[in-house]
């Protein structure tokens, strides 16, 4: 049991690398995909804000397009007026001609607010154009630099991977691997963990006096009753 022990723990130390160079693997593409998302969030927020200045734009048009029409009704208006003498019909037109004219300056209040909020819109929309582009840059770079960490983190997971299935055809009984390859995945790369004195040093639990005993015996498998793993002492 010993030498299997022994086969274990080399076992495991392969493991525990390859378990930081999957994680890696893992992680890199997580990292690149989450500054990638921070930069669609700031174009999503930037075709936000180009919609609602081509809203303002369309009804500043809309504005202009209007008061033209009442200009041109005002001066018709102006003209007929000045053309007759019948006091009813004059009064009628000096009423359409000051609400023309009410309609005109409140139109143009809105238009003029409207002007300012679309400038503001557009120096806000310049912003996030500068800021994308050099978010986009710096992507660019990162994304390159990850590029080439995910190849070497694959060039070294092949090649302990090579040597883990070379190690697998050792002299471990395929019940013991199985065992062992079930709490690799139950305990995120840790299968194993050292006794030291009673304390299992995986959990950091103190186990029953007789798991040190069974343990110098080497004469089976001693699992921690607390996490599961497989215990082994310092010097075994």
């Amino acid at each position: 049991m010993r030498e299997t022990l022994r086969l274990l723990r080399g076992l495991q130390e392969l493991d525990e690398d390859l378990f930081h160079v999957k994680d890696e693997l893992r992680r890199l593409p997580e990292e690149r995909s989450k500054r990638r998302a921070r930069i669609d969030s700031e174009i999503g927020r930037l075709r936000e804000v180009e919609h609602r200045a081509a809203e303002y734009r369309t009804r500043i048009k809309e504005i202009e397009d209007m008061t033209t029409g009442q200009r041109q009704r005002l001066r018709k208006l102006e003209n007929e007026s000045a053309k007759t003498a019948d006091q009813a019909l004059l009064a009628a037109f000096h009423h359409e001609m000051r609400g023309l004219k009410r309609d005109i300056n409140e139109a143009e209040e809105e238009g003029l607010s409207l002007v300012e909020s679309e400038s503001q819109l557009g120096a806000e929309a310049d912003a996030l154009r500068k800021a994308i582009a050099a978010l986009e840059a710096e992507f660019q770079e990162y994304s390159s630099n990850v590029e080439g960490e995910i190849a070497q983190a694959e060039e070294r997971r092949l090649g302990l991977d090579h040597e883990r299935r070379r190690r697998m055809g050792s002299e471990v009984s395929l019940e013991i691997l199985s065992q062992y390859e079930k709490l690799l995945g139950a305990r995120e790369g840790q299968a194993m963990a050292m006794l030291d004195g009673r304390v299992c040093l995986g959990c950091n639990v103190n186990v029953p006096n007789n798991i040190y005993v069974r343990l110098a015996r080497a004469m089976e498998l001693v699992i921690c009753p607390s996490c599961g793993r497989i215990l082994y002492l310092p010097d075994a």
